[in-house]
């Protein structure tokens, strides 16, 4: 069962396969290291994104 929609993909994922980063003081989750590594990259693209 998916818990959880990945910032960068937005592909849904369970919560026991995620992969976590700390952004200014949250923990954030993505499906996968790739999509982590993508948003540590570029962090205001996709949060401006998930904001729209």
């Amino acid at each position: 069962m998916a818990d959880q929609v990945c910032l960068v993909c937005g592909k849904s994922f369970a919560k026991e396969k995620e992969m976590k980063w700390m952004h200014e003081g949250k923990w954030l989750a993505f499906d996968d290291l790739g999509c982590r590594n993508k948003f540590i990259g570029n962090p205001k693209k996709y949060l401006e994104e998930a904001a729209t």
